[in-house]
């Protein structure tokens, strides 16, 4: 069995059938906006519940908040049971790591004083 046989039509085509039939790509673009506005809406909610704290504590309490919604969106990943790689479009494990990359990144402005607390 050679690796690269020309006259080997059989197994090229079934390939490119195979290649054919994957899922079209408005579903997976529809997958990644479905996810996307998922954690804008719970970025809004955490920003609204922060807004309702104090203005020295407000960006740890969005932090803090935002941490939590890391932590949600991380338990939906983990009872969908889907694959955390190789995915076409973003999936419940995109969204965990944008909220606690957030929450980081409040954290940060906080620390260096850019948020005004």
């Amino acid at each position: 069995m050679t690796t690269f046989d020309l006259k080997d039509r059989y197994r090229w085509s079934t390939r490119l059938r195979r290649s054919r039939t994957a899922p079209p790509a408005e579903a997976a673009e529809r997958a990644t906006w479905s996810t996307l506005t998922g954690w804008i809406a719970s970025a809004a909610l955490c920003l609204a519940l922060a807004a309702l704290s104090p203005a020295p504590a407000m960006p740890w309490v969005l932090a803090g908040l935002l941490s939590v919604s890391g932590f949600v969106w991380l338990g939906a990943a983990i009872t969908r049971a889907g694959p955390p790689a190789n995915a076409t479009h973003l999936t419940a494990w995109d969204a965990a790591l944008l909220a606690f990359a957030a929450s980081f990144g409040v954290q940060s402005a906080a620390r260096l004083g850019l948020l005004g607390a």
